[in-house]
């Protein structure tokens, strides 16, 4: 007996069930499935599927499997039309281009979403035809509605993202970074951008932007008028705007592209408030997929950007603080240079080189500025060191020279009361603590002495031999690396020197300039300290007064390396006892 062909048809229907049952929520195998089962049933390619944007007031091809684009552009264009007449579309046959064919609202009856187009069948397939349209609008229907709330439980976990992030950090730049990273994720875009108003200038400023660093460098340069661009006039009108094409909006800037190479194509604005002021455009472009800007997602923008604005706000207020801090240190480390004229500027260079090396070794924002700290406040312990002593311009006696070893752990007591800096106290204590052990105050070795120790003590090292004394001119740069990389594993941690070596190009070499014929690299006379005319290099103790610590010996003197603080002078005649000698001993 031959097969029943109505028979065979269900097994399909049934298969394709089952099929789409089994990928769940994966809106395109489904479509997939959809279009095999089509063809399957009806031996022909034809089923598509257009979706309507309501933030756009258009229709677009969601899917399509075998017909002519121009043909489902114009099915586009009567659903369209039809939403914006209020007609009420139902199931039927419609002519597009010479052909009838099936059109199927999906959603609710009152407010579809969009249509499932089927080419029309033959008459013998009618209640087969009827059938399939039954199972492709309840399986589109439903796994679109629940993969529409997969999409609002991702935008709900996004949020308390969000939440968590505002209230785990008060760095500015970290904030946004975290803020602009999970918009972009739940906004699924290309890139995000957060703008900053200028109350001064009443401009827009790029505060940042994620991704591409260079792409942020360049458009960091750009400011924007108040009224400017999408962004200047969301500020202006405190009011969000969508645009789903920006070359058809006369408001789009379009010299940020121009600079940054970027291409916007769409994008939400969205202001950020702070009690009723503007202080900031929180920004997303270019949407990836096929599902346009829409009206929900500028609801979740403004979300994302209610909470950010107080997390904002309150950043800048411990910015302010911190630049206070930061003022009152710099304020006391150069109270402390100027005891001798010729440590002016100490402090501020070896926080300047201590902060290219972490930043080269990789360190977190909050490692960093701890080092920043350590690194103004490395000497503080000296405005417990008598001036007879620190500015004494000859050797110093055992009893002298121990007193000035005690200058790392006075530092660290005056410190200790002030909870903000005690994180930055580490930095101060173990600065003169070397590699091989033979440093103080605590003889640490390798390791165990805390890192921004070992830092700051490559950058001090590095700026006493680069900086002008009595008794000599500040060494070239060349000649101080051949040192760094000399006592690198004795004095030195390597991963320090190394790390020094690889920013000294890109970060430190800007304080330096070339000397005459252009082979090596001096300091930079910034009138810290007055170079000495040569005849006054070298005198006797009691000349001159101005003699920084460390004091070099004269080079008649008696050595006594065992009090000779850093950096001792070797005599001609102790041989080559290099392994006791600590850094960076100078040759007669």
């Amino acid at each position: 007996m031959a097969d029943n062909p109505i028979t065979g048809f269900q097994s399909i229907l049934f298969e394709a069930q089952r099929q789409i049952l089994a990928n769940g929520k994966n809106i395109d195998a489904i479509l997939r499935i959809l279009a095999q089962t089509s063809y399957d049933l009806f031996g022909v390619k034809g089923l598509a599927v257009i979706f309507y944007d309501q933030s756009s007031q258009s229709t677009r091809i969601r899917f399509n499997d075998g017909f002519e684009v121009n043909v489902l552009t114009e099915y586009c264009d009567y659903f369209t039309q039809s939403k914006a007449d209020k007609n009420k579309i139902n199931n039927s046959v419609v002519e597009q281009s010479g052909s009838n064919n099936y059109f199927v609202p999906l959603g609710k009856k009152e407010d579809p979403f969009g249509a499932l187009v089927l080419k029309s069948i033959d008459e013998s397939l009618r209640s087969i035809g009827y059938s399939f349209i039954e199972l492709a609008s309840t399986a589109l229907g439903t796994f679109l509605e629940l993969e529409l709330v997969h999409l609002r439980m991702e935008e709900m976990n996004a949020l308390l993202e969000v939440g968590r992030v505002v209230s785990s950090t008060l760095d500015l730049k970290e904030l946004l970074t975290k803020i602009m990273s999970t918009a972009t994720k739940v906004m699924r875009c290309e890139t995000s951008t957060v703008y900053l108003v200028d109350q001064n200038t009443n401009e827009l400023y790029f505060h940042i932007v994620s991704g591409d660093s260079s792409v942020s460098a360049k458009l960091q340069e750009i400011r924007l008028p108040m009224g400017t661009g999408l962004a200047g006039w969301c500020a202006q009108n405190n009011a969000p705007v969508i645009v789903p094409d920006t070359s058809k909006d006369p408001r789009f800037f379009k010299g940020a592209d121009k600079k940054s190479g970027f291409v916007t194509r769409s994008m939400i604005c969205v202001p950020m408030c702070h009690k009723d002021s503007v202080v900031g455009v929180l920004q997303v472009l270019n949407r990836t997929g096929d599902i346009p800007f829409n009206d929900h997602d500028l609801e979740t923008l403004v979300n994302v950007a209610n909470q950010a604005v107080s997390a904002i706000e309150n950043a800048r207020l411990y910015e302010n603080i911190q630049k206070i801090y930061l003022s009152t240190i710099e304020v006391l480390a150069t109270a402390i240079d100027a005891k001798d004229p010729y440590t002016q500027g100490h402090s501020r260079r070896v926080t300047q080189y201590s902060v290219a090396i972490a930043e080269q070794m990789g360190l977190s924002q909050t490692e960093v500025e701890n080092i920043r700290y350590a690194g103004l406040l490395h000497d503080v312990g000296k405005i417990g060191i008598k001036d007879s002593i620190i500015r004494k311009p000859g050797r110093l006696t055992d009893e002298e020279y121990a007193i000035i070893k005690m200058h790392p752990s006075i530092g660290a007591r005056i410190l200790r009361p002030v909870d903000f800096l005690a994180d930055k106290i580490p930095g101060v204590l173990h600065h003169h603590e070397y590699y091989d052990g033979r440093g103080y105050p605590d003889h640490l070795t390798g390791t165990d002495i805390p890192l921004s120790g070992r830092i700051i003590c490559v950058a001090d090292a590095f700026d006493a031999m680069t900086t002008n004394r009595p008794y000599r001119k500040g060494l070239s740069v060349n000649t101080v690396i051949a040192e760094l990389k000399k006592f690198s594993g004795k004095q030195f941690d390597p991963e320090c020197v190394q790390a020094f070596l690889n920013a000294f190009d890109e970060k430190i070499s800007q304080y330096f300039e070339p000397i005459e014929d252009g082979s090596d690299m001096v300091l930079i006379d910034d009138e810290t300290g007055k170079e000495l005319p040569e005849d006054e290099m070298l005198k006797t103790e009691g000349t001159p007064s101005s003699q920084p610590y460390p004091p070099m010996a004269h080079p008649n003197e008696e050595k006594k390396t065992d009090s000779q603080p850093f950096p001792p002078i070797a005599h001609p005649d102790e041989g080559k006892k290099t392994s006791s000698q600590p850094f960076p001993p100078i040759k007669c």
